[in-house]
């Protein structure tokens, strides 16, 4: 069956004649160009398996229900289309650099970009809104899928079997859009020599699906907001990736995989999220050298606070130090539980312990070391006891 372009149209702005089904072709070959820009037409519009070799024109069109299942066509320009219930596109075959254009939509119910549909081109549903779900599980997009902006009122499943890969920026741009539910990545595959997923600014009212073993390139994350822990990932995939996955360090993506664990109650995940983070930062964040050695200083001592039973283990090493050096220094005159004394007495803060009978040969060299370097135990050993004590009380005003 044939049938032109301009018959199309006629029909749809003569709806009024159309029964309550609207107008339904199946296995069509459209002929010149199908342009139903501007039409508004209160009916459904159903092309069943339809072919046509010019772009498919919907810009600013209206319809109750769109069903384009099984086209094959160059592309589709659908800028501001709008649509009551369903835009279906299961199973089409667009093959045009720009395979759907389709900037500020307004869907009143789904978009179904499933079920074997593929693009060779971009497609951009940016900007648009849609009140239930973008499906787009099986399909296969082959010049990128632009989301950015985009507002979904249930949930976007990009999943089982959904395969994206080129575009300009990203395989997946999705900057700045709300999805009211459920983002679900599950078993999709997503790929890039560069940025594969770009989640910035992201707002995902329910859970988040990421396996990052879908994903073959880099993820960007800053400003990414989930509720709930996020699924299909453990806390060490996610330690693994934020740090070597993401093309920068950024503080947010951290803060809310944190805050996610501590509202689960999951104190121990918390922490070691928190320390990565700190390792991450000093890697790769703006910090200056002697920041960056500080922090060192700081992670290896107390763990950045969030470890502060380090500042002990270094305690434990300074006293062990100290009773070393009086022992084979041979300048301490006393017994040697009293030399074990005067090392403890000499070394650590606050706790005395007997040892008034040890006097040490200070006309010696070997003397003159033990106290030099008594000296410099002690400020360690009260460093890292004032450490201890300043990171105990930091996690004990963080956790309550």
């Amino acid at each position: 069956m044939e049938i032109t372009g301009d018959e199309i149209r006629r029909r749809m702005i003569e709806h009024e004649s159309l029964g309550p089904g609207g107008l339904k072709l199946v296995g069509a070959t459209i002929t010149g160009q199908l342009d139903l820009s501007d039409v508004v037409a209160k009916k459904p519009l159903v092309l069943h398996d339809c072919t046509t070799e010019s772009p498919v024109v919907l810009s600013r069109a209206q319809f109750s229900l769109l069903d384009l299942r099984g086209l094959v066509a160059p592309a589709i320009e659908a800028r501001g289309l709008a649509v009551d219930h369903h835009l279906r596109l299961s199973g089409a075959r667009l093959s045009g650099a720009e395979s759907i254009d389709a900037l500020h939509m307004r869907i009143g119910g789904s978009v179904y970009l499933d079920d074997g549909f593929h693009a060779t081109g971009s497609v951009t549903l940016s900007g648009s809104r849609v009140a239930g779900v973008l499906a787009c599980q099986g399909g296969r997009f082959e010049g990128g899928l632009n989301l950015v902006d985009l507002h979904v009122g249930d949930a976007i499943f990009l999943s089982h079997g959904c395969e994206v890969s080129g575009g300009a920026h990203s395989a997946v741009r999705m900057r700045g859009t709300h999805v009211d539910g459920q983002l679900i990545f599950r078993r999709g595959r997503f790929t890039s020599p560069g940025v594969a997923l770009d989640l910035r600014h992201m707002s995902v009212g329910k859970e988040l699906f990421l396996p990052f073993e879908c994903v073959d390139g880099q993820v960007q994350l800053e400003g990414l907001t989930y509720e709930g822990l996020p699924r299909d990932a453990t806390v060490d995939d996610w330690l693994t990736a934020l740090p070597t996955r993401t093309p920068y360090y950024a503080t947010q993506p951290w803060t809310q995989l944190a805050a996610a664990h501590a509202a689960a109650g999951h104190e121990r995940d918390v922490r070691r999220i928190r320390v990565a983070q700190q390792r991450d930062l000093r890697r790769r964040g703006r910090l200056s050298r002697w920041g960056r050695v500080w922090h060192l200083i700081r992670g290896v001592t107390v763990g950045h606070g969030y470890r502060p039973g380090l500042a002990l283990v270094w305690l434990a090493g300074v006293l062990a130090v100290s009773v070393g050096v009086v022992l084979t220094s041979g300048a301490v005159r006393c017994s040697v539980v009293e030399q074990i004394g005067y090392a403890l007495n000499v070394a650590t803060p606050l706790v005395k312990v007997d040892a008034a009978r040890c006097t040490v040969d200070v006309t010696s060299g070997a003397g003159q070391l033990v106290l030099a370097s008594t000296w410099l135990l002690q400020v360690l050993a009260w460093a890292f006891a004032t450490l201890f004590v300043a990171g105990f009380t930091g996690l004990v005003r963080r956790n309550a």
